[in-house]
């Protein structure tokens, strides 16, 4: 999160917020990175270190992770799983999104959207297509467990765009993100019928 949306959460200004994190980052509890935007200046986020996540076990993590382990390599079972949470995720925020709008826009309401549940955090436009990135892994024990937690995030991911989602990179890997694909489709000129092709006056 940044700064001023910490203080907003918390209700205090963001000085007395930067003056928590930089105590936060000195424990080695929070650390921060440089966040590229779509448009405008590079903002920094915060985020809990592993140190910090590692101290909030609870009696629910515990319980994701004997589920997950009891999956084991039950494939059909974790497909079936996965598509179950994504669709719930979609169906959770599908209003957000509105069903017609050019894809930048729509890339912008779905990261706006499940910013709200820790998956992503920002996009940019490449020429390849769209990329969706979040800088902090939001279950990271159960990803190293299971497939399962970045599938489903996928693919609610892709459900709420309507369009195909690839998984370029991820925390639990050993990257610094986890960054999704929406690739732009180019159509060959040459694969243009004639007719459709606006044709100086006087040519044919």
């Amino acid at each position: 999160m940044r700064v001023e949306e910490i203080a907003s959460e918390l209700e205090i200004t963001t000085a007395a917020v930067r003056r928590h994190l930089d105590h936060l980052r000195a424990d080695g509890l929070v650390d921060m990175r440089m966040v590229k935007q779509a448009t405008g200046r590079p903002y920094h986020a915060y985020h809990p270190t592993e140190r910090a996540v590692g101290a909030m076990t609870s009696a629910h993590a515990d319980l994701l992770e004997r589920m997950l382990r009891s999956l084991g390599e039950r494939e059909d079972v974790i497909a079936q799983v996965m598509t179950s949470v994504a669709e719930a995720l979609a169906q959770k925020h599908r209003a957000e999104v509105p069903a017609s709008m050019a894809t930048a826009e729509r890339v912008g309401h779905v990261t706006a959207s499940l910013r709200q549940e820790g998956i992503l955090e920002s996009w940019r436009a490449a020429d390849d297509g769209f990329h969706l990135v979040n800088g902090t892994c939001p279950y990271r024990k159960a990803a190293e467990i299971s497939p399962l937690p970045c599938e489903s995030d996928r693919k609610a991911i892709e459900l709420l765009l309507g369009l195909d989602v690839e998984q370029l990179n991820r925390i639990v890997d050993g990257s610094p993100i986890c960054e999704y694909l929406v690739r732009t489709v180019r159509v060959p000129a040459d694969s243009i019928p004639l007719e459709l092709i606006e044709m100086p006056q006087g040519v044919r």
